[in-house]
């Protein structure tokens, strides 16, 4: 399996936010770390955001593919992560 690249867009004042950074860190050891996570904050990177049309937080972008708006569930996201890592393989 590749590594892959995970864009985790968050605000500040989001509430679901960290349940969703929670979970990649938890999926990032569980997948043997075979995954780059990098938290972007979308009232600091507008421009990101916009680029993959964001309104809204949380949202998790995979490999360049907005994924997810909202809290996923965590078999949900482990199931993308997994089919993004066999992709890449």
């Amino acid at each position: 399996m590749e590594e892959i690249y995970v864009e985790d867009f968050m605000s500040p004042g989001c509430v679901g936010c960290p349940i969703v950074k929670e979970m990649l860190k938890s999926l990032s050891t569980e997948l043997s770390g075979d995954m780059t996570v990098e938290e972007v904050d979308i009232t600091v990177d507008t421009a990101r955001a916009a680029q993959y049309g964001i309104m809204s937080v949380p949202s998790i972008v995979i490999n360049g593919e907005l994924k997810f708006t909202g809290v996923p569930g965590k078999e949900e996201l482990k199931k993308a992560l997994m089919e993004e890592m066999a992709k890449s393989g």
